[in-house]
């Protein structure tokens, strides 16, 4: 069942580079630092992951999923836990002049859903994730709705709340 509707053409006419959508300064953490201090510094951030750096260089991402996944579901303990043992270290990224459409595909392709921007000389400068999008695009089109905005946001609601 079809809209109608070409999502590439409705891409297009927005016309969004990633730039203007990413957060800026993503969090970093090193790859021997454990993964309590990796959660933490999520939470400092406000943020769902944290990029793991190794002499300068992005060698992974952590996020809350993997912590869940990978140290909680095992029965690890997030104290004794390197994040370098927990990572995703196959990383895909994306300068900050693509397109949300380059960004999407790359997303897509990679079925990932975040992705670090990195500019060619000064490295990682942002992160852009498939919420950022989807709330970019609601927003230039005019359907900024309480709906939407409840669809895309990735901070869990306040302890004690459920939804």
């Amino acid at each position: 069942m079809s809209s109608g509707v070409d999502e590439k053409e409705v891409l297009r006419k927005l016309d969004l580079k990633v730039s203007e959508i990413m957060r800026p300064d993503p969090p970093t953490i090193p790859a021997d630092a454990t993964v309590m201090q990796a959660a933490k510094a999520m939470e400092r951030h406000d943020s769902s992951c944290v990029f793991v750096k190794s002499k300068g260089e992005i060698v992974g991402i952590l996020t809350e999923r993997d912590i869940t996944r990978r140290v909680a579901g095992r029965g690890a303990s997030p104290k004794n836990t390197k994040v370098k043992s927990v990572m995703t270290s196959r990383i895909v990224v994306t300068p900050p002049d693509a397109s949300i459409e380059d960004a999407l595909n790359v997303m897509t392709s990679n079925k990932v859903r975040r992705l670090p921007v990195v500019e060619e000389k000064t490295g990682l400068v942002g992160l852009v994730s498939v919420a950022d999008i989807a709330r970019a695009l609601a927003e230039k089109a005019g359907y900024s709705t309480s709906l939407i905005a409840a669809m895309t946001q990735e901070t869990p609601p306040p302890s004690g709340v459920y939804g």
